[in-house]
């Protein structure tokens, strides 16, 4: 009776864990006017993000949470340089991020445009619907 008591807490104890860190993976209650903008995607598309970037500045974009995997994948990243201005010195490009759906659902994408050192200079924030 004491051993299957003991079992019940540790499973218990083992999904509660993993519930909170799942929490913790999603920005929930993003304020509206924070909000950059709503991707609605289907299981077969694409979802490509693609951000200003110019890594000469020292700044480069990172996602700040950790991606929901049930919902969708990244599956790359990549730095493109602007063709128009891809012979100049210190010209930028872009960040080109690719996403592929899992399965339905919603999650928050934060992504977050700083320095190595912790400056941040601009904050995205992104809402997928994947139906």
């Amino acid at each position: 009776m004491k051993l299957s008591k003991t079992l019940l807490l540790i499973i218990f104890g083992l999904y509660l864990f993993q519930s909170c860190d799942s929490q913790k993976n999603v920005i929930d209650n993003i304020a509206e006017d924070k909000l950059d903008e709503t991707f609605i995607i289907s299981m077969s598309d694409t979802l490509k993000v693609k951000l200003k970037s110019n890594p000469t500045t020292g700044f480069t974009w990172s996602i700040n949470n950790k991606i929901k995997p049930k919902v969708i994948k990244k599956i790359s990243k990549e730095y493109v340089k602007n063709k128009e201005t891809a012979d100049m010195t210190g010209a930028g490009g872009f960040d080109i991020w690719k996403f592929i759906p899992v399965k339905t659902g919603e999650v928050f994408l934060h992504f977050i445009y700083s320095r190595e050192n912790g400056k941040t200079d601009t904050e995205k924030y992104y809402k997928v619907v994947v139906k």
